[in-house]
């Protein structure tokens, strides 16, 4: 009688600590990576739940994050979802497992309906059909919360701390809207973050653009807009982050400051002005894109890695005087270039920046600092370069700078001593030049060939 009414009491104890344990391990709660987060399937959608939860200034005792929804023609996201007894606000809209590769999953939507209980709208793509989503009083696209998470470049993990950057920009290692080309967003007028402009996102104060909803060929984007940030958008030709892929032609504020990561990547546009105001292209942004014409504005400072890679149609360069950067891979691929003016006087030219460029013929450099490996690598039809440095030969870093250049290549400086600098530079570095007459005015002054080297 004794051993089973032990085993009776022990099997109670095991019944009761799976649900105890149970109960635990289906929360999550800020302590452990978040991508090890479970997920907990409730009707038909699945969740992420999660205990004390600080969504800016709110606590909230038990949240849900919903990363899986069921492709039917209209969802609606439910306020409260119940599980094991406990009551959980459905606070997430996070659908990060389902980036691309598997995109169709969601064919059958074509519109999602959003409750205000709703604080965050982090990573979300693949809706090929999807048409209508509203933006409640109290979403934010972005986090709202720390959490942890898994830092692929420093192979380790960190806890992201929120701040109030999560409200006015987009967080760069998450996706947006990507691959949901027939998307309308509706942003109610009360929430504090965001302003709808003619079918843009842009924030609420009009400074920061986000994302092109808008289905005209044509876009003007608003006077004030100071920053187009980088929303997920990168350079994989898949990918159009912020609604551009149509787009003919865009004409851009005067009071444009930053173009961020990949916006025009892919585009259609064929020509473009961009505005004096603005100081720094980071990278990607007119890659594999249309243009035949850029004319940059004279207050630049930095062209981008990749900014203007593969764009094949562009014949001719005006580089203005304040850019001190020409970052690598910049105009890496455009094979209709023919001629380069850099107007600066103090620039670095980074690897790569024209490699391929293999109808260049000319190119004038005001000032250089620095020329590093395969700049001009298979640039077959390069024949003159100018130099117009006044006190120090440019710095020829690793090598290959000048590999496969048109043999006889001239190089023309301003001084006897600027050209026997950039002679032991050219040996030192190995910089592929085969033949090449080292110039002051029309006067050779030094051969490097293929035996010097």
């Amino acid at each position: 009688m004794k051993i089973k009414k032990l085993f009776c009491l022990f099997t109670t104890a095991i019944v009761a600590f799976s649900v105890f344990a149970g109960n635990v391990f289906a929360y999550y709660d800020g302590t452990t990576p978040y991508a090890d987060a479970p997920r907990t399937k409730i009707g038909s959608f699945t969740y992420i739940l999660k205990q004390n939860v600080q969504y800016g200034s709110v606590k909230v005792p038990y949240s849900a994050a919903v990363t899986d929804i069921p492709n039917i023609k209209k969802v609606e996201i439910p306020e409260k979802v119940t599980y094991n007894g406990t009551e959980f606000l459905v606070t997430d809209l996070d659908l990060e497992d389902y980036y691309l590769s598997t995109q169709k999953k969601y064919s059958g939507v074509e519109e999602i309906v959003l409750p205000e209980t709703v604080y965050n709208i982090t990573s979300f793509v693949g809706f090929p059909n999807l048409k209508k989503m509203n933006i409640p009083k109290n979403t934010i696209i972005g986090r709202a919360e720390d959490f942890i998470y898994y830092d692929n470049y420093l192979d380790r993990y960190e806890k992201l701390i929120y701040t109030n950057e999560g409200l006015s920009r987009f967080y760069d290692d998450t996706f947006y809207f990507l691959n949901c080309p027939n998307l309308i967003l509706s942003v109610d007028s009360n929430n504090p973050y965001y302003s709808y402009n003619n079918y843009m996102l842009l924030s609420k104060n009009g400074k920061d653009f986000y994302m092109n909803f808008n289905r005209s060929t044509d876009i003007i984007i608003p006077d004030g807009v100071e920053n187009i940030w980088d929303a997920g958008a990168f350079s994989d030709s898949r990918v159009h982050g912020y609604g551009f892929s149509h787009v003919n032609s865009i004409r851009l504020p005067n009071t444009l400051k930053i173009l961020g990561w990949g916006v025009f990547h892919n585009s259609k546009i064929s020509e473009i002005t961009l505005p004096d105001s603005l100081k720094e292209i980071y990278g990607d942004e007119f890659s594999y894109s249309s243009l035949n014409s850029v004319k940059f504005g004279k207050d630049t400072t930095l062209i981008g890695v990749r900014a203007f890679k593969n764009c094949k149609n562009i014949k001719s360069l005006t580089i203005p005087e304040k850019v001190k950067f020409i970052s690598s891979n910049a105009f890496k691929n455009c094979k209709g270039l023919k001629d380069v003016n850099i107007m600066s006087k103090n620039v670095g030219i980074e690897y790569a920046a024209f490699k391929n460029c293999t109808n260049l013929k000319s190119v004038t450099i005001n000032g250089v600092k620095k020329i590093d490996g395969d700049v001009f690598a298979n640039c077959k039809k390069l024949s003159k370069i100018i130099i117009n440095n006044k006190k120090k030969s440019p710095k020829i870093e690793l090598f290959n700078s000048f590999n496969k250049a048109k043999k006889g290549i001239k190089i023309i400086v301003k001084k006897k001593k600027i050209a026997k600098e950039l002679k032991k530079q050219l040996i030192k570095s190995k910089s592929g030049v085969k033949n090449a007459k080292i110039m002051v005015g029309k006067k050779v002054i030094y051969k490097v060939t293929a035996k010097t080297l």
